[in-house]
Formats: structure tokens, C-alpha cells, sequence
């Protein structure tokens, strides 16, 4: 998976509702909300736009009543939300396409990850903000597996993944650093001639404990569990669906020390 667009349109993937409410609120205490947001949808798919409306717009109201109120709010609303997490080895018995929220442990073979295009880092999902020609935003993601605490693995995959993070200032870049091999012809484009960039890149690595919220369906996958001879190997799996994206969401930026 790899985009790039305008900053603007960063969020266009939320609901209409959500969108109009998401511009009152910004930082970390945004994607800390839409994190929480995300998970309330993921206990009843059936309600699933309206419970999702329901939570930005109770987010931003925190966010009205301050920085310690609203983190006191999240944490209450991180807490109901724990309730609807799925064990991983509980996910094979979910019905095809049911939206869930699952946490896990983030991992990948070496040779399929991917590396930063300004930072010295190696991951699963890279995302960068710069400015050239206006604000933009790059992302690039590959597919990886997710390992729970007992052992269990599912299959995570990237293709119109979104990756919520706390919003950072950004810092000035050499221009060269965006007219790499590695870097999309767009972002070449965008900074092409300029000897700086003011930019900001954050890679998602390994090791990392994230939440997620996506769609479940099966894939092949020779380290999966084989139910029938006639079929190939399969192992649940998580991916992006018609009415929201997959959404990843680092578990220490939520209930870490940035938020207490």
C-alpha cells in the first residue's frame, strides 16, 4: 500500500459527521479520540456509523473542557471499549466480514519490511507530512501478522490501511532526503528544486503493541490451519472494508504516558 494527498484530505475516509467534528479537535487528543472511536464501533457492526458519530462527537466535547478532562474521558471510554476485544484465537469462529477490534504484538520477516524515507527506521507502515507545494501527506504500508500474548497469530492486511497518530511539529529536512530511489515519483515531484523541506516521519516498527480495527475474512497462508485437504492452508485475517479502513492504533498512545 502507498499514497500520497493533501493533508486536507487526510481524513476523508471518516464519515461525514465525524469529518465535520474531527476539525474542532486537534493533536494527539484527536487521534487518541478516533483510536476510542474506533473501538466503539467495533462492539456492534450493526450501529456500527452511528456509535462511531456518537464517539467523535463526545470526544470533541471533552476536548472543549480541557486537556485533563478530556484525557480523564478517554480513559473512561478506553475502558468500556476493552470489553469488545476479540482474542486472537477466538477470531477463526467470527462470521466472514464482522468488524472487530483485536490487540497484538506487531511482527514481519525481515525482507518484507519497509524503511523510512527521512528517518533511520524499519517497520510495517511509514507516514510522513511535509510541506512543497503545500501540506502532503505520504504513506506506505506492508502486510504483517499480529501475535498475541498466548501465542496466537492472525494475518494483518496493509491495503487501504490508515495509521492514527498524534500530530508532531515538523522539522527541516534536506531536500535531497525526498529525491531518493526509494521515495514515490510523486513526493520527488512535490520537493523536486527545493534544498530544504519542513517535514515530520514517523515508521510503525516491529515489536510495538497496537490496537486494530478491521474486517474479518481467511487467507492462505502456509503457517495456517488446513480444515479441509482440498483446500490450502488458512489463517484469519484482518483487512479493510466498504464502509471503513482497516485502523491501527499504537496502544501506548492511548493509554500510555502521553495521556495520563
Amino acid at each position: 500500500m502507498a499514497r500520497t494527498h493533501r493533508l486536507r484530505d487526510d481524513l476523508a475516509w471518516l464519515p461525514r459527521g465525524a469529518r465535520r467534528t474531527s476539525r474542532l479537535i486537534r493533536g494527539g487528543t484527536w487521534a487518541a479520540v478516533a483510536a476510542g472511536a474506533v473501538g466503539a464501533i467495533a462492539t456492534t457492526p450493526l450501529v456500527a456509523a452511528v456509535l462511531w458519530k456518537l464517539a467523535v462527537v463526545g470526544g470533541a466535547g471533552t476536548v472543549a473542557l480541557g486537556e485533563k478532562a478530556a484525557r480523564g474521558a478517554l480513559r473512561r471510554q478506553l475502558a468500556r471499549m476493552a470489553a469488545g476485544e476479540l482474542a486472537l484465537a477466538d477470531l477463526d469462529a467470527r462470521p466472514e466480514g464482522e468488524l472487530v477490534l483485536v490487540r497484538g504484538t506487531i511482527e514481519v520477516e525481515p525482507d518484507a519490511a519497509l524503511r523510512g524515507l527521512l528517518i533511520d527506521a524499519v517497520g510495517v507502515y511509514r507516514r510522513a507530512v511535509f510541506q512543497a507545494r503545500g501540506t502532503w501527506v505520504h504513506e506506505a504500508a506492508v502486510d504483517f501478522t499480529l501475535v498475541d500474548d498466548h501465542g496466537s497469530r492472525i494475518r494483518i492486511e496493509a491495503a487501504g490501511a490508515r495509521w492514527l497518530t498524534p500530530q508532531r511539529e515538523l522539522v527541516t529536512y534536506p531536500g535531497a532526503r525526498f529525491g531518493g530511489e526509494d521515495a514515490p515519483a510523486k513526493v520527488r515531484e512535490l520537493a523536486a528544486g527545493r534544498p530544504t523541506v519542513e517535514a515530520i516521519e514517523r515508521v510503525l516498527p516491529v515489536g510495538v503493541q497496537v490496537q486494530i480495527v478491521g474486517y474479518k475474512t481467511t487467507a492462505a497462508d502456509a503457517t495456517g490451519t488446513a480444515r479441509d485437504y482440498r483446500m490450502p492452508p488458512q489463517r484469519a485475517t484482518l483487512q479493510s472494508g466498504p464502509a471503513l479502513p482497516l485502523v491501527i492504533v499504537r496502544t501506548d498512545e492511548i493509554a500510555g504516558s502521553q495521556l495520563q
